[in-house]
């Protein structure tokens, strides 16, 4: 079968599969759509944006301890006083009442604290691995989107292979059975036909409740159920991957990955934190300077005064013993600092794996890819000759029914390993650390033109229809 008539028969196929829902179908979204939806809508997405706002904010705390803390103090005290009794021949009665108006200035500097440096130094470290956290979340969202939007589509695949495997298996069964009735075929024949029917119409079921559940995790990201989505044109332009070295994208690997960044930077960080600890041996040095008026304006004995106050303290603090506190946290933080070293071992270890498992995915799904095409043209070749051969009385019933479900089988493994070659790639590059909407732009142009077709989902009857989006020579 050549090229022409496969992409024909594939298109027949996947038409043959459609239950349309409704009296009109929906203009397709597609990858680029469903993102933009995704990244206003999807909880995991926004969290993450959230929390990377809240973390930032470690750098300004821990910088305020170096700055100067400024405050002002300010109150008036309404004073009424009255001589009940008193010994003092010249104050033996009277009374008054006059109010105080006092206020203080003051500014405390530290002039040295080691474990305040640390801190600092600690905080720059996170806020690095910050910018990882959050250059890791994008390239999430990137991939967690195209990894729901086709997984959705190489279901709906099946669903229409399914549906032509169930409607031939049915037409079968009931060809049999009328023979049967004739008494021109065996009561085997008419058992095992209907044995397979009902098995197909199983594995259907089971299909299209798969296809439902694959349309809701794509609205999990966007917080809607799609009406449609575009599907995957007909031929996909397949190439290995640039640089052809895995070691080279390994090297990139080891450079962008964002979940490396994260790791190393928590090793600095949790370096830092030790040195932090460590400053609880060290003495501390300190500066406080206050300004204070007092404005008494009367007294029980006289007038009132006023009196200003500068005062400029330098506080030497020495720590000698805390119980012992001080080392336990020391070495506390040693050992975390350990085990963060070890998970950064750990990380670098999944990433090579990661990094060439995609790789050699990539190369795998070629091949699978143009081997699987070759065998569905001999499968559908297979099928046509035994149904010949049935009717001539050469092949078996079953033979027949053999060839339908081989048939099934073929179509899904060559519509995964398409799919499997496209997130395969993306998943390269999330590995490496370079995914970029970029990408998801490029794979974009690989779905047929939205206004041409749709794949469409009832929202209302929760009834799965997929329609063709356009599929192109």
């Amino acid at each position: 079968m050549n090229n022409a008539r496969w992409r024909k028969t594939t298109r027949a196929i996947r038409v043959a599969g459609l239950l349309l829902a409704g009296a009109g179908v929906a203009q397709a979204e597609d990858l680029s759509d469903i993102y933009q939806q995704a990244q206003s809508n999807d909880p995991i997405y926004l969290a993450g944006i959230h929390q990377f706002s809240a973390d930032v904010e470690g750098y300004i705390q821990a910088r305020s301890s170096l700055l100067p803390t400024v405050s002002f103090n300010m109150f008036r005290t309404e004073n009424k006083q009255d001589i009940k009794s008193s010994d003092n021949d010249v104050f033996g009665f009277g009374s008054t009442s006059y109010p105080i108006d006092d206020y203080t200035l003051s500014i405390s500097q530290s002039i040295y604290s080691y474990s305040n440096w640390a801190r600092l130094r600690q905080a720059e470290a996170l806020s690095e691995r910050y910018q990882g956290e959050l250059a890791a979340l994008e390239q999430d969202l990137l991939l967690r989107t195209a990894e729901a939007y086709f997984a959705a589509l190489a279901v709906h695949e099946e669903n229409t292979y399914i549906a032509a495997e169930e409607k031939a298996v049915k037409q079968h069964f009931e060809l049999i059975e009328a023979k049967r009735k004739d008494g021109l075929a065996r009561e085997t024949d008419f058992l095992d036909a209907q044995a397979r029917y009902l098995q197909t119409k199983a594995r259907a079921l089971e299909i299209r409740t798969r296809l439902k559940d694959s349309l809701e995790m794509v609205s999990e990201l966007t917080g809607n159920t799609p009406a449609s989505l575009a599907l995957l044109k007909a031929s996909v332009p397949m190439a290995s991957p640039e640089p052809a070295s895995p070691d080279e994208w390994l090297s990139t690997a080891l450079e962008y990955n964002p979940e490396l960044k994260i790791r190393t930077n928590a090793v600095e960080a949790a370096r830092e934190e030790v040195k932090s600890l460590k400053g609880g041996h060290y003495p501390t040095l300190d500066l406080d300077i206050s300004y204070n008026n007092n404005d008494t304006q009367g007294s029980l004995y006289g007038g009132g005064s006023e009196v200003t106050t500068t005062a400029a303290t330098v506080s030497l603090n020495i720590p000698i013993y805390s119980g012992g506190l001080v080392s336990s946290r020391v070495r506390a933080a040693t050992d975390l600092l350990s085990r963060t070293m070890q998970e950064l071992e750990l990380e670098q270890r999944a990433i090579k794996r990661q990094t060439l498992s995609s790789y050699d995915g990539i190369l795998t799904d070629i091949a699978k890819v143009e081997s699987l095409a070759k065998s569905v043209e001999s499968y559908e070749l297979a099928v046509e000759a035994k149904r010949v051969g049935f009717s001539s009385g050469l092949t078996t019933s079953l033979s027949v029914l053999d060839a339908e479900r081989d048939l099934f089988f073929a179509r899904s493994e060559y519509a995964r390993a398409r799919y499997g070659y496209i997130l395969n790639t993306l998943r390269l590059k999330r590995s490496v650390g370079v995914l970029s909407e970029a990408d998801l732009t490029q794979v974009n142009g690989l779905l047929a033109d939205a206004q041409s077709g749709s794949a469409h989902l009832s929202a209302y009857s929760r009834t799965t229809t997929l329609a063709v989006a356009g599929q192109a020579d």
